[in-house]
Formats: C-alpha cells, structure tokens, sequence
C-alpha cells in the first residue's frame, strides 16, 4: 500500500503572507482623500480633493461648506452652525462686534444659532435675539455634523418647545395655548414664528382676576407647601402693583410652589442670589413666605418694570421683557409664561381672556 504523501502547508501560508501585506501595501500607499460637504436646501452634497489646498479653496469658494480630514475630523467650516457656550460660566450677548454694549447673558451650556463668524466674535441668534458673543473658548460645530436641534411642535391646542443644552437648561415645556393647528416642528429661535405667546408678552403691571382663595384653591389641588398663601401674592399686587398670578408663576417656575431645597431651607420662592455656581449655598434667607414674596414684587416694580433692567413690563425672552436681564436661562420667560397658562387654565383662563 503506497504511504499517503504530507500536505505541504508552508507555501500556502507563505502566499497568504504575500496576499496580506500586497492588500497592506495597496491600502497604505492610497493618496490621503479630504471631504467638503455642502450643505444646501436641507441636503448635503460632498466632493473630495486629493489635496488640502485644494478642499481649502474650494470650501472658501462656497458658503455652509465644512472641510473634513481623510480620518473625517472637521478641519474647518464656514457659513451656519452651532455655537455652545462654555459650561463653566455665563456668557454674555453684546449688541455690537465690538462687544462693547452687552445686552444679555446666558448660563453655560447653551447652544447658540451660530449665524456667521468674525475674528473676534460670533454672530448668533437665541431667544428672539440676534446678538455678539466672544469667539474664544466657544464649541463650533458646523451644519454638517449639527444632528440635534430645538423646536417647537402644536400639541393638542398647545404649543411645547422642547430645548437641545447641556446640564438642566435642556428639556421639553409648555409655553402656552394657540388657535392654529400644525403637525410641523418649528426650527427657530424666534416664538412669534410659531405663534404670539400671549403670557410670555402680557403686561406684569396689571391685575389678576383671581382672588386669594382661587390662588388657594389652585395650591390645595396641586398639594403645595404655600397652601394657605394665596394672600401674599394678592397683597402684593395690591401694594407694588405686580400680577399676583405673574409672581405665582415665578414662584411656582423657581421653587416647584415652594417644594425645592432652597424654598423648604430659606424660605427663598424666587431663587434669589441663587447663582449658578452655587445656587443652595449663595441663595438669600428669608423670615417668611410673605417676606420673600414681598422682595419679588418689589424687584419686579423698582428693576424692571421701572428702573435699570427696565426692557419691558412682561417675561419675555432675549431680545426683550424681563427675560433680558432677570435670568441667564434664555428661556425663562417662556416657562414663566406656560406655568401662567398651567394656573389659569386651571381657574377657568380668566386671565386669558383678559389679555386677548
């Protein structure tokens, strides 16, 4: 019987060899590919160079073009973004490019509509505002990688934004109530796109329809700690002539009713020097719950319905009301205005009807 010859297995593993690192030589000695993607009308369209002078020229020959390295890392870009402002302190919004007349201020975090770019600064829009802020130590990010946006969408005869940040400035809420009728999401900046937010632009220098006891009726539904309260913001609207559903509002927006740590500590329903950084720690104690109330409604009267932060006697945003300088969360006074509708809805929209 003749013996079974041995399988020769060393040059099969030899052209093995051979084959893998001929497939290695091919791959590394490919030209190094840059990407310019446009985007334009809502779609992208990408041509690549094989040189970065030439994607350089050719992204600077266009507007909204972002030039990608071969390992896809955004080189440069120009045209329309996202701008996220620095995490670790407030950033402040100029009227001008030489940032030399601030307007407003924002909390660390926020994203920012980034409009155009110049040396120094950056031109961007939140908040119904067109403004200046300072270039430097901001997060860019180009059109073309941007994939989370804001917007506001009409739900059931009420209009919600929901709010792309980082830390506790993002979430979706309730602005308040409208007539029209949309499946759409809203990609703007602007609420009066949407529709023309009736709280959020109603005179703070008014008074509300609701008595004490409808305040109190509102707080014993909703289980609140300032049950039993309802005077206090009936007496101030009395005294400084400040809405008392406007400061219930505010109460109910910085305090959950009375309910947060600050509220349950201090005695504090309004956030008083409840700064960023330390917002437990630096805020402001008071003896009583009518103290602290009185402190709102006499801030509200002395600050900013008259006085230096006056840009006008309602909540408002980023362009104008209170909103301007009251708070560094630019969308304070849409929340402000969608807890109004949550307590006047609840009483009947009195206080709805009253403005329209």
């Amino acid at each position: 019987m003749k013996r079974k010859k041995k399988r020769k297995v060393w040059p099969l593993i030899g052209t093995l060899c051979l084959a893998v690192a001929g497939f290695l030589w091919v791959q590394t000695s490919r030209e190094e590919v840059y990407t310019v993607e446009t985007v334009r009308d809502g779609s992208n369209v990408t041509r690549t160079f094989e040189t970065l002078a030439e994607a350089r020229r050719y992204m600077e020959g266009g507007t909204n073009r972002t030039l990608f390295s071969p390992e896809g890392e955004v080189i440069d870009f120009n045209g329309t973004g996202i701008a996220i402002t620095p995490s670790s302190t407030i950033t402040h919004l100029y009227e001008d490019k030489a940032l030399s007349k601030r307007q407003s201020y924002v909390a660390g975090g926020t994203r920012l509509t980034l409009l155009s770019r110049g040396k120094d600064h950056l031109l961007v829009r939140i908040s119904g505002a067109d403004v200046y802020v300072p270039a430097k130590n901001m997060s860019l990010f180009p059109e073309a990688v941007v994939k989370k946006r804001g917007f506001y969408e009409i739900k059931d005869g009420d209009v919600y934004h929901s709010v792309e940040a980082n830390g506790n400035l993002a979430g979706k809420f309730l602005v308040g109530p409208t007539e029209k009728q949309s499946k759409k999401r809203f990609y703007t900046e602007r609420v009066k796109d949407v529709f023309d937010s009736p709280y959020q632009f109603a005179n703070i220098r008014s008074k509300s329809p609701y008595s004490a006891e409808d305040f109190d009726s509102f707080l014993n539904e909703i289980d609140s700690p300032l049950s039993g309260k309802g005077s206090a913001f009936k007496q101030m609207e009395e005294e400084y002539g400040i809405n008392a559903l406007f400061l219930l509002a505010v109460a109910g927006h910085e305090s959950g009713y009375g309910s947060s740590a600050i509220a349950q500590d201090k005695l504090n329903l309004f956030g008083f020097k409840a700064t960023d950084d330390d917002p437990s720690g630096n805020a402001t104690s008071f003896d009583s719950i009518e103290a602290s109330v009185q402190a709102a409604a006499e801030l509200f009267a002395t600050k900013y319905v008259k006085g230096p932060y006056a840009r006008g006697a309602f909540p408002g945003n980023k362009q104008e009301g209170i909103n301007m300088f009251y708070a560094s969360d630019p969308y304070w006074g849409e929340k402000v205005a969608g807890t109004m509708y949550r307590i006047d809805r609840t009483l009947g929209l009195r206080y709805l009807k009253a403005i329209q």
